[in-house]
């Protein structure tokens, strides 16, 4: 009986160390606060050579940890960026082929990873991926493996902005400014945290975009006048071929109803007043990483949580006469990539390696040592940290359809290009080179190589990548495909026949 009973107790110590080592070995995993900003363009910060404003607490993020110089938003408008960055697929292997469009709430995704790992899961702020309505209930099956969730599909409303919390399935208000409101409520959840596991936090801002506001005391501290605008908010080459030259027909009622909205891109005064609203926006959100990075410290767990501040895209505000994104241009594709953890990385690491959406959890991810799902992305850690031989020397770039206010407003066609540290290269379906950016000589974008025969080597080597990523990518390069697909799954994207009845090969 003894022996039987002194069995047992063996058992009993040896489940309650395991129990031991598993908490502890949880509590050693880093903690992730994963915040994007919406629309925020990399140029804006001055940690990034931004020269209207300054950014201390993003700033003091590059200072203490990582900037990355070369983050690319390979599909810069909202829906395919929070795709490829959830999931770290391309846009058509996760099904975003374009906003308001409906992601496969079956695919695997890092925060469902997490929960393997004993994460805690939590999102607060925009959701945009669900494609059933913008203000619709999101049911926890579609959630992705967000456990915590305070969210809503999409507002830009930001003084009356709704979120439903949890499975309560009457919306909320966000009191005030609802990114303000959001932070605090970020800051609750790290406070009431289970301390026993570590947790992953996706905090989804949805200024500085449109409609370019925020609370008055930020309003107040940028003066239109005294901006400096980039130099190609004047060049107009580019604008112009595409309105005099339009390469699909764009259906009645959106030339007229979208006219209004050329103007903002030509008008200087206009660039002017929506720019400051643009970069007060963004003062905003530099307090409010402040704050999170305060409550951090109070807590105690600071050096032990990745922090992580990028955007899904940028915004043209005039240059080049464009309107909004979705160009392949510095501005619409170039986005902030910063990182605090200590642990592993040293302070002030800037790094050139090129970053694609689908490589940025997968990053995040070996630098806390956690599993993850067979992804497209590639985890840039070792290349970081070892300054290594680079994982990518290029990114893919894309529009997959019309149907975006920016390809309406804009008249731009679908595309598809590359960008590597040097160059920029986008052409058409059909093969056509459209754009072609000598970078380093050129930062500012405004002398096409297109057409110029020294280049027309260089285009054929980058057609070659380019046919490899959209190979890797599963992208036909074929609009009617496409958009037969985008039917298949969504058979209320009337805006897809609209198109049809004025491009019949569409």
């Amino acid at each position: 009986m003894r022996t039987k009973n002194m069995f047992k107790v063996k058992k009993l110590i040896v489940a309650l160390m395991g129990c031991l080592f598993f908490t502890v070995s949880l509590a050693q995993k880093p903690n992730i606060l994963f915040v994007f900003a919406d629309q925020l363009r990399s140029q804006e910060l001055s940690c990034y050579g931004g020269v209207n404003i300054k950014t201390p607490n993003l700033d003091r993020l590059a200072d203490e940890g990582l900037m990355m110089t070369n983050a690319i938003s390979t599909y810069p408008i909202c829906s395919p960026f929070r795709g490829m960055l959830l999931t770290g697929l391309y846009p058509l292997k996760s099904g975003i082929s374009n906003n308001d469009h409906p992601l496969n709430p079956e695919l695997p995704s890092f925060a469902k990873s997490c929960k393997k790992e004993g994460y805690n899961t939590a999102y607060i702020g925009k959701w945009h991926i669900d494609g059933i309505g913008r203000t619709a209930y999101i049911p926890e099956e579609r959630r992705l493996g967000y456990d915590h969730w305070q969210a809503l599909e999409c507002t830009h409303n930001y003084f009356k902005s709704l979120y439903f919390h949890n499975n309560e399935v009457e919306p909320k208000y966000w009191k005030g400014f609802d990114a303000e409101a959001q932070t605090k409520a970020a800051q609750d959840y790290i406070r009431a945290r289970d301390t026993e596991k570590p947790f992953f936090l996706t905090l989804s801002w949805g200024p500085p975009h449109d409609p370019y506001i925020a609370p008055q005391e930020y309003m107040d501290k940028v003066e239109p006048k005294k901006l400096i605008l980039r130099e190609n908010v004047t060049e107009h080459l580019m604008e112009e071929e595409l309105q005099n030259n339009p390469r699909f027909k764009i259906p009645e009622r959106y030339i007229h109803s979208h006219a209004k909205l050329r103007v903002r891109a030509k008008d200087e005064n206009i660039i002017r007043k929506r720019y400051a609203g643009y970069l007060a926006a963004t003062l905003a959100l530099d307090d409010y990483i402040g704050e999170l990075l305060q409550t951090l410290e109070e807590e105690g767990i600071l050096d032990n949580t990745i922090v992580v501040f990028t955007s899904d895209h940028g915004d043209q505000l005039g240059s080049h006469q464009f309107y909004g994104k979705n160009v392949p241009f510095a501005e619409s594709i170039s986005i902030p990539f910063l990182v605090r953890y200590p642990k592993v990385l040293k302070q002030g690491t800037i790094a050139d390696n090129l970053l694609s959406p689908i490589d940025m959890f997968s990053t995040v991810f070996g630098m806390a040592n956690i599993d993850h799902h067979e992804i497209d992305g590639v985890d840039l850690t070792p290349a970081i940290v070892n300054e290594a031989v680079d994982a990518r020397d290029a990114i893919l770039l894309m529009n997959l359809t019309h149907f975006n206010n920016t390809s309406l407003i804009n008249g731009l066609d679908t595309y598809r290009g590359i960008q590597t540290k040097k160059y920029t290269y986008a052409r058409y379906e059909d093969k056509t080179p459209w754009l072609l950016f000598d970078n380093e000589n050129d930062p500012f974008q405004v002398n096409n190589l297109v057409g110029n025969s020294a280049y027309t080597g260089l285009i054929k080597t980058l057609d070659k990548k380019l046919d490899k990523l959209l190979i890797e990518a599963q992208d036909p390069e074929n609009t009617k495909e496409i958009y037969d697909r985008i039917m298949r799954e969504n058979p209320k994207r009337i805006m897809v026949n609209e198109f049809r009845k004025v491009n019949p090969d569409l």
